[in-house]
């Protein structure tokens, strides 16, 4: 049986250390990987490009594509303009990870957003977001809980009759 190859939108990081400071380096996160070999497929990493025709031939690749998390989306993507607590944003990253979701549903591959992939999910389909959860005074969930990163932070829910079910 072949397993399913599953793509991981990935993010650029600049190295400030060791013996190559100051350069672009293509990753994501370990427990994305971790996650999607433990539940059967084959991890694909997707790393961030501005050029379409490339974003085309990755997605030629998968059958299922997993938007990760990072940086704050941009609000003028949401028609917003940025408040002072919103952390740092990278419009580049908000294209490719928008273009990635397009490409995808026109294709029919499933997609899974994760923190920030879901955030995309949500801004590409015409919702608004919540630029900083501080401003929002009846919300007690608290995002950042500074644990071990691969420990639960807080809970879902997921709908009965929907495909994550």
């Amino acid at each position: 049986m072949t397993k399913p190859i599953i793509g991981i939108s990935g993010s650029v990081i600049i190295d400030d250390g060791g013996i190559f400071p100051g350069y672009h380096r293509s990753y994501v996160n370990e427990d994305y990987v971790d996650s999607v070999v433990q539940n059967g497929g084959v991890p694909y990493i997707i790393p961030f490009t501005e050029n379409d025709e490339v974003i085309k031939a990755q997605l030629d690749n998968v059958q299922g594509l997993i938007l990760s998390g990072g940086h704050d989306v941009d609000p003028h993507q949401y028609g917003e303009e940025p408040l002072q607590k919103i952390g740092a944003t990278w419009p580049a990253r908000d294209h490719f990870d928008m273009r990635l979701l397009k490409l995808a549903e026109e294709n029919g591959i499933p997609v899974l957003g994760i923190c920030r992939g879901a955030q995309i999910i949500n801004v590409a389909h015409g919702g608004t977001l919540y630029q900083d959860l501080s401003y929002r005074k009846e919300l007690t969930l608290k995002h950042m809980q500074g644990h071990t990163p691969n420990l639960p932070t807080h809970g879902m829910k997921v709908k009965a009759d929907s495909k994550l079910a």
